[in-house]
């Protein structure tokens, strides 16, 4: 192999490694194939073809069905993911038929991919994402988006937990250094969402969409979800030195939110205010690999408020 083959091959590993890659993070499982990958927002639905008999060549009904039957769950999917810890898609979108109509619309022509037509026995596939135009649709324009004013809890859980202030920085200067916040809430039975807030434990708001443009939450979205803290392989998301924080528990009845120390939340609300760090939603929470949130119905969502 010529020597500048090489050198070139060296320079483009060492220009995008490995880490630099997008990552699928946690992995949200519904039933029959369909998945939310919580790290870049990709939803996908998979239906294996029916193949009757000694078929070979595929049914273009078959295929028509399979394609309707997972466009309706991958519809599903979406109207049953929560925005924030107040309300479900479906509950936005029941307050507006026109916005609604747009959602049903872009799903009924989300891109999708066919089996060969001698795979009479493959599968169809079709998938959407929670970035772009889908979430500039679902992401409501009254959330606060940039408004600079940290949400407030009504009750102080300064009580609940220990911590030692002592061994966290919590000045600007410090603050300075990271590059991004890691927020381990493994085995809290988290629930993804679009829009989550993390919150200190005196109940005032460390990071969320008030520090996010709306721009900004619908192309990068407002956090990333992984099953891995590893720094390098989130590198991507969060730049060369990020913060990790350990997340006390989860907040609220479906448990979107997250608590965390107030020293903390602090020196977070420290690195945000550095540019481009919130700007680019420089925020991974990671959950356990094994937690799997619970699903409901497009039709129970409708009647959530």
């Amino acid at each position: 192999m010529p020597l500048r083959i090489i050198l070139l091959s060296f320079a483009i590993f060492l220009v995008f490694p490995c880490w630099a890659a997008a990552f699928q993070g946690h992995v949200q499982q519904f039933n029959d194939g369909a998945v939310i990958t919580w790290g870049d927002g990709n939803l996908s639905v998979i239906r294996n073809m029916a193949s009757p008999g000694e078929a070979r060549v595929v049914n273009p009904l078959a295929v028509r069905k399979a394609v309707t039957s997972a466009r309706k769950q991958l519809l599903d999917m979406i109207l049953a993911t929560r925005i924030d810890s107040k309300r479900t898609v479906s509950a936005y979108l029941s307050a507006d038929r026109s916005l609604a109509a747009r959602v049903r619309g872009m799903v009924q022509n989300s891109p999708m991919e066919l089996p060969d037509m001698y795979d009479a026995g493959g599968q169809v596939r079709v998938y959407e994402r929670f970035r772009g135009k889908l979430a500039e649709l679902v992401m409501p324009n009254t959330l606060p988006y940039q408004s600079g004013i940290p949400p407030k809890l009504s009750t102080s859980m300064e009580e609940q937990f220990d911590y030692n202030e002592s061994q966290i920085e919590v000045t600007n200067s410090g603050a300075i250094r990271y590059t991004g916040i890691i927020v381990d809430a493994r085995n809290l039975k988290v629930t993804p969402c679009l829009a989550p807030t993390i919150y200190g434990q005196d109940g005032l708001g460390a990071y969320g969409v008030f520090m996010v443009s709306r721009g900004n939450a619908i192309q990068k979205g407002v956090v990333a979800y992984s099953t891995t803290s590893d720094p390098a392989q989130l590198r991507s998301r969060v730049g060369s030195n990020p913060l990790i924080v350990k997340a006390l528990n989860a907040y609220g009845s479906w448990r979107t939110d997250l608590i965390v120390s107030t020293p903390m939340a602090k020196l977070m609300r420290a690195i945000m205010s550095a540019p481009g760090i919130a700007g680019d939603s420089r925020v991974v929470i990671v959950l356990s690999d094994n937690e799997i949130a619970s699903v409901e119905t497009a039709e129970e969502h409708s009647q959530d408020q």
